[in-house]
């Protein structure tokens, strides 16, 4: 499978939600075993076989390798019964499992994109991955599922957040391999969409790690059942079938034109090479921690590093004890030989040899180098040089000599690819089209981040210019009572509005010139499908929003779909919202994509841009409720158009437990946290910034216009069809790179 410098630097990488990774490096970093379109079961490539032949032989395959693998997970339990090294391979099975515990459900956070928005198979996959994250809750994902066991079982150092875990030493490199693919390969969904539910179905067919079927066994499966993919979390999902179920109908539905089938088969052979991968390391780790010469082994190399430069005047069998220390960075196994048969251990009396005792004392050279669990390992290995007993457990047959970190490696790395990747939109129409997609490579993303920090600077300007700003500091508690005095003022505004009404073509043209933006509803919070971000305290609410915005994984109440039945009564049909006919309609006047392509680039930057994300939220979330949405039923009504879209709004967006609230909510967490860790004041002020830039006061308004503003880049303007990505890692949603 995939051998290559250090996995989890890999890994390190390619959680950033950010990242941006070039195709052909994917493609690069895992190898040609998992490039080649053959399973490891021996099928062979698709021929265009019905699909449904093709998918369950694929499938069939692959639940017989789960369930082979399974058999040998039961062997090692078998071995060790009700002994102390029980509960070590139950932690041991946690602890190597941690980095694929983070990946359950990344593969699907980068799917939703605006331009997929009304696409009823991408809210079928949206609905898939709000299950995963555990949506409407905070840190209930499935990730978090695996934490709680970890802390239960005691295996603390793997209970932190997914960034935390590159720096457990104790996790084997290999076991961030196939985890690590699966991040990468979500940061350009954009190319992988299809082998992306391959190995959505691959997975969901298997249900969960036949380790952790193995330990469920044992420590019951109530423990383990949010890990199975296969099983609903949330009764969102059980409306719409099991993940399973649905997952084959997702893959079905693409599957009717043979080239995309075949792709989704090659995303399964991808799973069943990664999952190969995976548990073959996993066996090996834990049944190297069961053999004592081999766990021992693996504690000498883990130390290595430190230890050669404290031993340069003892020697061992003739040799420097710093130079064996040297060559146990790659092979320990001769160090812990030439030590059993040293004079520092005592087989038959354990606790008398200098190893564990004179040594570790207080007063000895290695007081508290060793920690408890090392003392283990050390006591368990001594015991196993005296002649075996009767009653000793034995190690499963065939114990793999321990691999030293990045052993077969060939110096190859991931990258986010040449900072000239990509192309720079030069029109507000253009960088609507561009920005359809989710990957932004590094000349849009220069723009992404541009473009924000522009508009940002005028709305802070803005700040305390009116009535409407934020409050001026950030109190606990303060914000819930701020939100309910803007919701009186929205009111009160409504009541003073009399009765005179627009005309009739003018209600028409502001819906006309609305849709850029109401067709992306909730586009300003799509970098929140991000698992971690999904499921953490401040995000979990954000994710809920967007997942209501795009209506729960149903097409009847998706907030764009409801729009345009909105645009169809009026008679006017605009062309996919993520097409260059719609970014080029001139029916939709120039000024109507700024906003909307704010709410693009910032959306895109969930990190960088967190704070004013919070602010542009609650300030959207609150805009109409009260007021502008009873003002605007009012007018619908009153020319015979449907209202169900201001309607929906009024009430979902309500300030006690609606989006609004939600908003404040989230924006009370995010500030608890800083205020414990951060700058509380520069941060409120990005919020306050952030909840400004909805609607920037502004002199003139060409000062938003920010191609006007930037004239080397309007001297450079073309036409949007001259600015299509042509190369190969264009930000255009559905471009192949």
């Amino acid at each position: 499978m995939m051998k290559r410098n250090d996995w989890r630097e890999v890994f390190r990488f390619a959680i950033q939600p950010e990242v941006f990774l070039d195709a052909e490096n994917i493609r690069v970093l895992l190898g040609p075993e998992l490039t080649r379109t053959a399973s490891p079961t021996g099928q062979g490539p698709y021929e265009a076989k019905p699909f449904s032949v093709e998918l369950e032989s694929r499938l069939d395959a692959l639940r017989a390798q789960a369930t082979a693998t399974e058999e040998r997970w039961n062997v090692i339990f078998g071995s060790v019964g009700a002994t102390e090294l029980g509960p070590m391979v139950d932690r041991m099975i946690i602890m190597q499992s941690a980095p694929m515990a983070s990946a359950l459900g990344a593969w699907l956070q980068g799917l939703s994109t605006p331009s997929a928005f009304e696409d009823a198979a991408q809210l079928k996959i949206l609905a898939l991955l709000a299950d995963d994250v555990g949506v409407g809750n905070a840190e209930s994902s499935r990730h978090d599922a695996h934490r709680l066991l970890a802390r239960r079982l005691e295996v603390t150092s793997v209970a932190g957040p997914v960034a935390h875990l590159p720096s457990v030493a104790e996790l084997e490199d290999e076991m961030f391999a196939w985890p690590a693919a699966i991040f990468a390969l979500s940061r350009r969904s954009d190319v992988f969409e299809l082998e992306l539910l391959g190995v959505d179905l691959a997975l969901r067919s298997i249900g969960m790690l036949p380790a952790w079927r193995a330990l469920a066994k044992r420590v019951g499966p109530q423990d383990l059942s949010g890990l199975d993919l296969s099983v609903a979390r949330t009764s969102a999902l059980l409306k719409l079938g099991s993940p399973l179920s649905l997952s084959r109908e997702i893959a079905a539905g693409y599957a009717q034109v043979p080239e995309q089938a075949a792709r989704i088969c090659q995303g399964i052979d991808w799973a069943a090479h990664g999952l190969a991968h995976l548990c073959d390391h996993m066996l090996a780790a834990v049944t190297a921690a069961i053999d004592p010469r081999l766990a021992m082994a693996r504690m000498v190399r883990l130390r290595a590093r430190e230890a050669r430069i404290y031993h340069h005047d003892y020697k061992l069998e003739g040799k420097l004890l710093s130079t064996w220390f040297e060559e146990a960075l790659t092979d320990p196994l001769p160090l812990v030989d030439a030590l059993g048969r040293s004079k520092l251990v005592r087989p038959k009396a354990p606790g008398s040899s200098a190893l564990l005792d004179a040594l570790i004392r207080p007063d000895g050279p290695m007081f508290r180098i060793f920690s408890p669990e090392d003392l283990v390992t050390m006591r368990r290995w001594i015991e196993s040089l005296a002649p075996a007993s009767p009653a000793a457990v034995d190690a499963p047959s065939g114990s793999p000599r321990p691999v030293a970190a990045g052993a077969g490696a060939n110096g190859a790395s991931i990258k986010m690819g040449d900072l000239g990747m990509g192309a720079a939109p030069t029109s507000l129409r253009e960088a609507y089209h561009l920005l359809q997609g989710r990957a932004l490579a590094p000349q849009m993303r220069a723009f992404a981040h541009d473009y924000v920090q522009r508009w940002t600077k005028i709305a802070r300007s803005s700040i305390d210019k009116t009535s409407r700003s934020l409050p001026a500091q950030w109190t606990p508690g303060g914000l819930r009572s701020w939100l309910l005095d803007a919701h009186d003022k929205h009111s009160d505004v409504f009541q003073q509005s009399g009765d005179e009404l627009p005309t009739r073509e003018a209600v028409i043209d502001q819906t006309l010139q609305l849709a850029p933006l109401t067709l992306i509803d909730g586009s300003w919070l799509q970098g929140f499908t991000e698992t971690r971000l999904a499921s953490s305290r401040t995000g979990w609410r954000l994710f809920q929003t967007y997942w209501d915005e795009l209506g729960n994984g149903q097409w009847s109440i998706n907030h764009p779909k409801i729009y345009r039945d909105v645009l169809t009564s009026m008679g006017i049909e605009l062309p996919p919202t993520g097409s260059l006919e719609f970014a080029t309609d001139s029916r939709i006047r120039e000024e109507s994509f700024r906003l909307p392509v704010y709410w693009l680039c910032i959306g895109k930057c969930p990190v960088t841009f967190r704070p004013e994300v919070l602010g542009l939220n609650l300030a959207m979330e609150l805009s109409g409720v009260g007021g502008s949405y009873r003002a605007a039923q009012k007018f619908m009504k009153h020319y015979r158009f449907p209202t169900i879209f201001v309607d929906l709004h009024n009430t979902i967006d309500n300030v006690s437990t609606g989006h609004s609230a939600w908003a404040a909510d989230a924006i009370d967490e995010h500030m608890r946290e800083v205020t414990e860790i951060g700058d509380p004041i520069a941060e409120w002020l990005r919020i306050r910034t952030g909840y400004e830039s909805l609607a920037p006061i502004t002199k003139k308004s060409r000062e938003l216009d920010y191609f006007r503003r930037n004239s080397s880049v309007r001297r450079k303007s073309r036409s949007p069809q001259a600015q299509l990505p042509t190369n190969r890692d264009g930000a255009g949603h559905g471009a192949e790179p």
